[in-house]
């Protein structure tokens, strides 16, 4: 059986491009369709590198914030050793007078005591004494005692240059003793030492 169109050409002209314009508009739809679910897909990531950007940004500005407050106590710290750096250099030519006096209190002998003792970092120490002598006067006991106190003064590391500038025999309370002065050098730690702060040999003369 032959089957025969008698519509004009045109007309199916037209519904063949109406048929063919359907497919077009499915086959652009299907097209934005892929391209609103990938743009949606793009906003999420973009969404979740902004949430990523953001924490980090945070995280940042915290350890921001921690490394100010330990560069306080750094600050702190440099400013401490500063000071302690200036104390350290003010005190290094101090004479320590306390541990002298400690010192000079356990080394003079038991027949020995001093009267008086008159310190300066620049002139020295001078210290005037009384030494038990002999009752019966026997020649040189007394300047023993002495002898003994100038080699444990001279043992001392903070005294130098110790002379004895005089020694007397008298009586104390009715008792025969000796009494003798002593003049030192003090030295003085981080100081060198100067020529001029020495003192002289003595010019008196014992008895």
């Amino acid at each position: 059986m032959v089957r025969i169109n008698l519509l004009p050409q045109e007309i199916l002209e037209k519904r063949r491009f109406e048929r063919d314009i359907r497919y077009v508009i499915v086959a652009g739809l299907a097209v934005l369709a892929v391209l609103f679910v990938a743009y949606g897909l793009f906003a999420v990531q973009v969404s979740q590198r902004n949430a990523e950007l953001q924490e980090r940004k945070q995280t940042a500005a915290n350890l921001q914030a921690q490394a100010e407050a330990f560069r306080i106590f750094e600050e702190k710290e440099s400013d401490l050793e500063a000071r302690l750096g200036l104390a350290e250099q003010a005190l290094a030519g101090r004479v320590e007078w306390g541990r002298l006096a400690n010192e000079l209190s356990l080394i003079m002998p038991s027949d020995v005591w001093v009267v008086t003792l008159t310190t300066d970092e620049e002139q020295g120490v001078t210290m005037f004494a009384r030494a038990v002598d002999s009752e019966t006067d026997v020649p040189d006991v007394g300047h023993k005692a002495v002898a003994k106190t100038l080699v444990r003064l001279a043992d001392l590391d903070q005294l130098s240059s110790v002379w004895l500038s005089s020694s007397i025999k008298t009586e104390y309370e009715e008792k025969p003793v000796i009494d003798f002065t002593v003049t030192t050098a003090v030295e003085r730690p981080g100081v060198d030492g100067d020529e001029d702060s020495v003192p002289a040999p003595p010019t008196g003369s014992g008895q």
